[in-house]
């Protein structure tokens, strides 16, 4: 399969003004252009279903992206500077290097180890397939954590570069997550950060329960390990955390947009009796502002993050149209810019930067591919 890029290549240009956002600076991205354009990733011969390589994690030197594929139980790793599929990595189901259940998160860190967790134990292995440590700690005692379903427990799962703590958002389904817990590997310890800027999520959330089954959908808070600390933010409000693990300091971020609101507001129901009165719920929750993660450029030294305005959905929940906004960041978290973006009608599920160019994978076909955000801001 040959790198190519396709025709669906287009230009947006902006040129309005909008008001200050920091300090009386001006808005970074007043005055913008924005190309996008779809590349296929070089498989070479390779065969793979391109719907099913998650999760994924960059890598520590940001040039490649791991993914897992389940199908044949693989680490995948694609090289964003090539665009191509440098190598499939056998793991193994069973003995012990095996993993035991359903791969939930994947972690890079340093030295191209990986952190997976299987529902069972986190691990830390090698790129070829070799589980150098099992971590068995039972994570609801050390944090004096009462819940029903221990699923829940390592929500959001990560660990330290040093490999010296464990950091997750504990829930119980359907209820408001318990805060950040932290867990001190070497010392067996745990403690639990509140995050009470975060407490109107659950506000957000709806639940249908049929029998033993029930369905999520709304808010969530979320945690990730961007640009060299951990930053928690909830789709709910605008604010968000940064936690430094070496002090074990929690620091609010707080932000006054201008384009949109800081936080959602009104009053819906939390649970419902119908899936369908579950979506029409959701549908009205999700015409607010929602606020998705943070993305680091190190080319520019900004972080930059979208959100999303749903104002039409389909019956079934395919088919999307939304205003899309992107807000920008300096190195300090300060909002320095926000923009709506009226050709965009959804914003990436995930992505990364490489040299100035945001990429998000997006199957193209019946092949693997990644969708580039090139973005010209006017300070450039």
């Amino acid at each position: 399969m040959k790198n190519a890029i396709f025709s669906l290549t287009f230009l947006i240009f902006f040129s309005c003004t909008e008001s200050n956002q920091k300090g009386g600076s001006a808005n970074i991205l007043s005055d913008f252009s924005l190309s996008i354009d779809s590349l296929v990733i070089d498989s070479g011969e390779e065969i793979f279903v391109p719907d099913m390589v998650y999760p994924q994690t960059p890598s520590a030197d940001g040039k490649r992206i791991f993914s897992f594929y389940e199908t044949d139980f693989e680490i995948f790793e694609f090289s964003l500077e090539e665009m191509k599929l440098l190598k499939r990595h056998p793991f193994e189901r069973e003995g012990p290097n095996g993993i035991k259940g359903w791969v939930s998160y994947l972690q890079a860190l340093p030295g191209d180890e990986l952190m997976l967790f299987d529902q069972v134990t986190p691990n830390i292995f090698s790129l070829d397939g070799q589980k150098l440590k099992t971590y068995d700690l039972d994570f609801a005692e050390l944090i004096d954590f009462q819940a029903e379903d221990q699923f829940m427990v390592p929500n959001y799962l990560h660990i330290t570069p040093e490999k010296s703590h464990f950091l997750s958002l504990p829930m119980e389904f359907g209820k408001p997550v318990e805060g950040l817990a932290v867990i001190d590997i070497e010392n067996k310890s745990g403690k639990v950060h509140k995050l009470p800027a975060f407490d109107l999520t659950s506000e957000y959330q709806v639940v249908f329960r049929q029998g033993n089954s029930a369905s999520f959908f709304g808010d969530a808070i979320r945690l990730q390990w961007l640009n060299g600390q951990f930053i928690l933010f909830s789709g709910s409000i605008a604010d968000s955390y940064t936690y430094d693990y070496k002090s074990d300091s929690l620091k609010l971020m707080t932000f006054s947009h201008q384009l949109v609101e800081n936080k959602k507001t009104g009053d819906f129901p939390n649970e419902v009796d119908s899936r369908e009165r579950q979506q029409e719920v959701v549908n009205q929750i999700r015409k607010q502002i929602t606020f998705d993660r943070f993305y680091w450029d190190e080319s520019r030294n900004l972080y930059f993050r979208f959100g999303t305005k749903n104002y039409q959905v389909s019956p079934d929940g395919s088919e999307r149209k939304a205003d899309c906004y992107l807000f920008a960041y300096d190195e300090n978290l300060q909002l320095i810019g926000e923009k709506l973006i009226p050709e965009l009608k959804k914003i990436p599920y995930e992505g990364y930067f490489y040299k100035g160019e945001f990429y998000s994978y997006w199957p193209i076909g019946d092949q693997g591919g990644f969708v580039r955000f090139r973005f010209d801001l006017e300070t450039e």
